[in-house]
């Protein structure tokens, strides 16, 4: 897949996207497709709330980077500090919904 730098994401590419990565990362939680979809359906709340309200267009490269930092969450890893705000925010969207609210 195009990294689709500095290009929105369409929503059939988030769906790609989180399938191809969200189930490698999920698979062990009994239930991948139903987090998978939780973190489409949250990525896409963000995805159009950034939009609307700053301009921030949220590629798929901001995504694949959100998703390797939630692994490090899920894991207790550091991570990284060069993230940007759209990244972070959205990796803790997830850890959030994924923990806090389990699913």
């Amino acid at each position: 897949m195009e990294s689709n730098k500095g290009q929105g994401m369409t929503l059939e590419q988030l769906k790609l996207l989180m399938k191809s990565l969200g189930l490698q990362l999920f698979e062990d939680t009994g239930d991948p497709g139903g987090t998978v979809a939780v973190l489409i359906t949250e990525t896409v709340k963000l995805r159009d709330k950034l939009k609307e309200d700053t301009g921030y267009v949220l590629t798929v490269e901001d995504t694949r980077t959100a998703l390797d930092a939630l692994e490090k969450m899920l894991n207790k890893e550091p991570v990284p500090d060069e993230l940007t705000p759209e990244q972070k925010l959205l990796s803790q969207i997830w850890y959030d919904r994924l923990t806090i609210f389990n699913k």
